[in-house]
């Protein structure tokens, strides 16, 4: 059965043309922040009043703004860039906090959790104590560009990362060691996305649209685990046309599939040891226009679904 539901209210916070928006994610008290191709991060008092926005423009973001995490209960916004730099943001006084570099250039992916900030370039991972500013843990022995980054949802030490060079690795980053501190590694195709699939379980997204889910390993026991699920490429399954990412939404997860032709983007139930069932899907009507959507999530205080562009 078919579910849809038609777009209730929209804007362009950016102040500037022809701007993409790379990411949303939610804030604190309704508030919505987004980083945009225009080198800045927009704070959106109320999300829920799209129609009339309150938006706060920062434009002192790292140079290339690439990514975007947010902590400490969507009080705290963090921008990696380009140049190597992390900016922190207050959202209460809408307003940088701090600034620090972290080393290296081109930072790609960045994630929060509690004081640690992980960040990821070419072929390198770093976790800096935020209180401290300074780098905790880090692994170089990696392969390419870290195109995404999170932290296990219950067990802080426990870091995903995902690369061009295929892999999605899971490190421990209480294991100072560099090569002792992975603990799990999955071939899966130039990751476009990656992530935990809750506590027991990991998706990896491809740039060619394949799709793949897979049982963590990182308790060592004789059990035997599920295998994984090898859904391949979602384009002819869906049908779609580009693959947006995965996010939870209430107590599941679904894929979120993007269509150019139909205009509009088609959310689809993930269920471990079972076939993508697109009958069952949620279809966003008029949510594709124009540009790729980039970025989405679900808001199940209010029963809304937000996205790009």
């Amino acid at each position: 059965m078919l579910n849809t539901y038609h777009e209730v209210a929209s804007c362009a916070p950016s102040r500037h043309n022809d701007v993409y928006i790379f990411s949303i994610a939610p804030l604190a008290r309704d508030g919505l922040a987004a980083i945009t191709s225009a080198n800045e991060l927009l704070l959106l008092q109320d999300r829920g009043a799209l129609g009339t926005p309150n938006v706060s423009v920062l434009s002192d973001c790292p140079h290339g703004v690439t990514s975007m995490a947010v902590a400490d209960a969507g009080q705290t916004v963090f921008c990696a860039g380009n140049d190597g730099h992390v900016a922190v943001y207050d959202y209460r006084t809408r307003s940088k906090a701090v600034e620090f570099r972290i080393g290296f250039k081109a930072l790609n992916a960045i994630a929060c959790r509690g004081t640690d900030v992980a960040v990821g370039g070419d072929a390198v991972v770093s976790v800096w104590d935020r209180r401290q500013n300074k780098v905790r843990w880090q692994n170089t022995e990696l392969n390419d560009e870290i195109t995404a980054l999170d932290f296990h949802p219950t067990q802080d030490n426990v870091l995903l990362a995902g690369g061009d060079d295929g892999l999605v690795s899971i490190f421990d980053t209480q294991i100072a060691e560099e090569e002792d501190s992975l603990v799990q590694a999955v071939n899966h195709g130039p990751i476009h996305k990656a992530g935990f699939l809750g506590t027991n379980d990991l998706y990896a997204l491809s740039s060619d649209q394949n799709l793949a889910l897979h049982s963590l390993t990182l308790e060592d026991t004789d059990d035997t685990e599920p295998s994984p699920d090898l859904f391949g490429d979602l384009r002819p399954i869906v049908p779609c046309e580009y693959v947006i990412d995965v996010f939870q939404t209430g107590p599941d997860h679904v894929v979120a599939c993007g269509s150019h032709s139909q205009t509009r983007v088609d959310l689809v139930k993930l269920v471990r040891g079972s076939k993508v069932d697109p009958s069952q899907r949620i279809v966003l009507e008029g949510a594709h226009v124009g540009e790729v959507v980039r970025s989405i999530f679900a808001d199940e205080t209010v029963g809304q679904t937000f996205h790009t562009p």
